[in-house]
């Protein structure tokens, strides 16, 4: 358990310079492209390259210390008073005494789905997010299954990986659209004499790889998202049981989650912080099944089904 606490505040640095240097990268590339195309010496290259560079920095400060408030605001969250729903309230209380975690504070977006996350830099500023319809339509040891899953996401430290990336996927979304637009629909072009720019052969080729990279960094950015939030989940089951000592409550509640996950407020940035995949088939991207960002859930029920030997599971 401590190795993984340490692997994740790892990963998370890791994470946090890797998308520095990418992004880094990717303004150098736009503006290279802005070279080429406008025939400016390297004016765009050096500038954008230095704005993207403070772009990644303020991004990294904010995904540390604001994306908590950043995934709850675009999740349509609120606050649960502890005297509006004691049982929730008491089941959380129950198994951060048991997680050893400080009690993280409870939030709830008022839809029918049946769904959850957590979210927050550390167990200090941990939050817990339930949906409307997994308070509703899970029993006592299925809900205890669901929170003991999310605190040990706040516990192990998946919680800052997790909102990191969010707001990562989206910087680098948002700068792969505004540049393939303004490449595409943008007026003006480079003069065929003008050579300052280009860098002949060598320039078109880097010309080349710029608009790949840049076409590509969405996906690049939801790739590390997908193989980050695979891993965790199955742990955080493993984990979770761990902390409820009852592995067919969380097997039986994703039993009922399958059939109604879809959550409306969720999106592609923050789908990986979910339990159950929330997308519904109106904000699920293309190739949405390629890049899933939660193993099987039948592979996750099956394993805990094992863990459990049978005692407790509902069909």
């Amino acid at each position: 358990m401590y190795q993984q606490i340490a692997a994740n505040k790892v990963k998370s640095a890791f994470t946090i310079i890797f998308f520095i240097l990418f992004i880094g990268v990717i303004g150098y590339l736009i503006g290279f492209v802005f070279d080429y195309r406008y025939g400016e010496g390297n004016f765009f290259s050096i500038v954008i390259l230095i704005v993207a560079f403070l772009i990644a920095l303020a991004a990294s400060f904010t995904s540390y210390y604001y994306s908590d408030k950043i995934v709850l605001q675009m999740s349509n969250a609120h606050p649960i008073e502890r005297e509006s729903d004691l049982r929730v309230n008491y089941v959380v209380e129950g198994l951060s005494i048991a997680a050893g975690i400080p009690v993280p504070r409870t939030y709830i977006i008022e839809d029918k789905a049946m769904n959850a996350f957590a979210t927050g830099r550390n167990p200090k500023s941990g939050v817990l997010v339930l949906t409307r319809g997994i308070i509703d339509n899970l029993n006592d040891e299925e809900l205890k299954g669901v929170i003991s899953h999310e605190i040990s996401h706040i516990k192990n430290y998946d919680i800052l990986l997790g909102t990191v990336i969010v707001i990562f996927v989206g910087v680098l979304s948002i700068a792969s659209n505004i540049m393939l637009r303004s490449f595409f629909f943008g007026g003006g072009r480079r003069r065929s004499n003008d050579r300052s720019g280009g860098g002949g052969l060598f320039g078109i080729v880097l010309l080349v790889i710029g608009l790949v990279l840049i076409i590509l960094s969405p996906i690049i950015g939801t790739m590390i998202r997908m193989a980050i939030s695979r891993n965790r989940e199955f742990l955080a089951d493993s984990s979770g049981a761990l902390i409820s000592r009852y592995p067919a409550g969380l097997s039986n509640a994703l039993r009922k989650i399958s059939a109604n996950s879809a959550v409306e407020s969720a999106n592609s940035a923050t789908s990986h912080l979910f339990i159950a995949d929330p997308l519904t088939k109106k904000n699920k991207p293309l190739l949405a099944n390629l890049f899933s960002t939660h193993p099987p859930i039948e592979e996750r029920i099956r394993r805990l089904d094992e863990m459990s030997l049978g005692i407790g599971i509902k069909n």
